[in-house]
């Protein structure tokens, strides 16, 4: 029995839902709902438009934007880069500055030991002539 009652309840749907149809199609097919046709029409075209129109807007924000961080990343590239080269001169120029510095340094020393080596040799030559005499 509740076969027969869930079976019957089917049909009224299926027979409410084919008068619904059938109204709505005789609705549409009348003048007044001819003119609900074109007004829809219309608004939709309308309402394309408008997302149409926005999807445009959207691009050209995202497209500006894009091109606002590529400039924004050149100059930070060209900022990065002439900071680069100025530390690299800079550096250069210290190393060269302590190696002049370390250069100077290395030849008194060797001048100095020179000399001193100068004083020993002929000191040792003095005592060696001292000692044949």
């Amino acid at each position: 029995m509740n076969n027969y009652s869930n079976d019957n309840s089917k049909g009224w749907a299926l027979g409410f839902g084919l008068l619904a149809g059938i109204a709505i199609g005789y609705y549409l097919n009348s003048n007044e709902g001819r003119a609900a046709r074109r007004k829809a029409a219309v608004r939709f075209d309308e309402y394309g438009n408008q997302i149409t129109e926005y999807g445009q807007q959207v691009s050209q924000q995202v497209s500006e934007r894009a091109t606002a961080l590529a400039d924004d990343a050149k100059t930070k590239y060209e900022e990065g880069k002439n900071w680069a080269g100025e530390t690299a001169d800079s550096l250069k120029s210290t190393i060269n500055q302590k190696t002049s510095a370390l250069k100077s340094s290395a030849t008194e020393t060797v001048n100095s030991v020179e000399e001193s080596f100068k004083r020993g040799v002929d000191k040792a030559k003095t005592k060696v002539n001292a000692t044949k005499a």
